[in-house]
């Protein structure tokens, strides 16, 4: 009898055992305890440490390196879309062979729509995603804030840009209190269920430094690039371009009286308000392959370029950005703020402003030419700024016309033109009115939108007072033997403009490729 309950025993105690395996396999725990990556390297001790001038812990400056120059990549279950009809792609014509694209291959489109935005730090982060999740409660609240005649266009828009496929953003917060200490990328991705990565590009200390109170559990500081995909992302990388402003040691010095003036001006006058943003770190590049479903790699760069400093050195950022890029011989979709204002918006002082006239050709050339006239040279300097500012209306490419009417941004678009990668491949500058999304032709006009004088805005100050205006946020595609051809390109204003105040200070953009 005892016999017999053992063995009864042992065969429910081998029952259980089996059927709790089969209910929970043993990976199921396994994948489980796997430890993610940290987003962040730096402990709130190591951001007090970098709110300093100076830092004597050497190992607080290799985790502030280590946080500067990796990415953060999260991959998750690629995203089926069943809403749009699928189109069959062929080969490319010639019978050319290419890896994944033996046989057609499913898309839901015949292109790609790429999207790129500064997002001011994502203080509105809960209603850009509500235009990813819930766009027709978005255009329904918002609608009646636009004209009648401007309904039409802004449902338009909200579809094209909630179809977006890749979606490139600048001025991204993790960890920042203004931002309730939130991963404003990382809540967009899971609205869109899309893949992202990110790449500090400052570590941002202005509450550490103003002793501000702050969740010390939850501040991180981070503030930077982002990609969101639909399809997987492959290799990244962070390219530190080179520093054209020392931010944290200019930031806490003492402003002079002219900086202050000319802060107060901006606020009473445009009302822009202009404050102290001490931190660590510079501009950057993230540079993400996506991988599209036919195995196809597309190469996609955010980047933000600096706009305290002059035009030549943001020149010498896109310089840099371009020689670590030569090599790439994906198609390419470089997309940011590239801040081309034609101006230095660092702070000002006396020292400052009458060393720039002594090293500026054109203001020499400008005293000697009305010398013999009293009052010439300063009236000669008034006039050509004011006409200089009609002629880069909206344009930084307009034409550089010594001495008069300079334009230093000029520089930037025409080494961009002519820049040519190690594959033979250029950027397209192309501008058929057959192409662009609103029948304008012109430099780039495929790309991004033109009016009839220069481009569609990207940026303006709160109160424009009709000439703060400005053409920041670009697109340059490079494409691959005729194929990744931009078209479409489109400034999403509407948007912006229907929520009160805006979204953001920046104008989202969209452009199509071909595949």
């Amino acid at each position: 009898m005892k016999k017999l309950l053992f063995i009864t025993l042992c065969l429910i105690i081998i029952f259980f055992v089996v059927f709790t395996l089969k209910k929970e396999p043993i990976v199921k725990h396994i994948s489980i305890i796997k430890k993610e990556k940290p987003i962040s390297y730096l402990s709130h001790r190591d951001l007090l440490k970098l709110s300093k001038r100076t830092i004597s812990d050497k190992s607080v400056l290799v985790r502030l390196n280590k946080q500067l120059t990796k990415s953060y990549v999260v991959n998750k279950k690629q995203r089926i879309d069943n809403t749009e009809k699928k189109i069959k792609l062929n080969p490319p014509a010639g019978g050319e062979a290419r890896q994944g694209r033996q046989s057609p291959i499913l898309f839901p489109k015949p292109y790609l729509r790429i999207a790129h935005w500064n997002i001011q730090r994502g203080l509105n982060i809960n209603i850009i995603k509500q235009i990813f999740g819930d766009m027709d409660g978005f255009y329904y609240s918002y609608k009646n804030n636009l004209k009648e005649t401007q309904q039409e266009g802004f449902k338009k828009e909200l579809k094209d840009f909630a179809s977006s496929d890749i979606i490139s953003l600048n001025e991204v917060d993790i960890g920042m209190p203004r931002t309730n200490y939130k991963n404003t990328v990382s809540e967009l991705a899971k609205t869109l269920n899309y893949n992202y990565t990110f790449a500090t590009e400052f570590i941002e200390l202005s509450s550490i430094v103003y002793m501000s109170n702050v969740d010390t559990k939850h501040y991180k500081g981070l503030h930077g690039n982002a990609i969101l995909s639909k399809y997987p992302i492959k290799n990244t990388k962070v390219i530190r371009l080179p520093e054209c402003y020392k931010w944290l040691e200019t930031e806490l010095s003492k402003q002079s009286p002219l900086e202050y003036g000319r802060r107060l001006g901006a606020n009473k006058v445009f009302k822009m308000q202009i404050t102290n943003e001490p931190r660590r770190g510079g501009r950057c590049a993230l540079v993400a392959d996506v991988e599209l479903p036919n195995k196809e790699i597309i190469t996609v760069v955010s980047a933000h370029l600096e706009d305290r400093c002059y035009p030549s050195c943001r020149l010498k950022q896109v310089k840099y950005l371009l020689e670590n890029l030569k090599y790439i011989k994906n198609p390419i979709i470089l997309a940011g703020d590239f801040n081309t204002n034609t101006t230095d918006s660092a702070p000002t002082s006396f020292k400052k402003e009458f060393g720039k006239r002594i090293k500026d050709p054109n203001f020499i050339a400008r005293q000697v030419a009305f010398a013999a006239v009293s009052g010439a040279p300063i009236a000669s300097g008034i006039i050509a700024g004011s006409i200089n500012k009609i002629f880069q209306f909206k344009d930084p490419t307009a034409l550089n016309i010594p001495v008069f009417f300079p334009n230093q941004e000029r520089k930037f678009f025409k080494y961009l033109k002519e820049f040519q990668f190690s594959d033979g491949e250029s950027f397209d500058f192309n501008g058929d009115s057959k192409k662009s999304s609103n029948g304008k032709m012109g430099l780039l006009a495929n790309s991004n939108e033109r009016q009839l004088k220069g481009f569609e805005s990207t940026f303006r100050f709160a109160k424009p007072l009709g000439i703060a205006y400005f053409k920041l946020d670009w697109f340059f595609v490079k494409p691959q033997r005729n194929r990744f051809l931009p078209f479409n390109g489109q400034t999403l204003q509407l948007i912006n403009h229907a929520y009160p105040e805006r979204i953001s200070d920046h104008e989202p953009i969209t452009v199509n490729v071909t595949l």
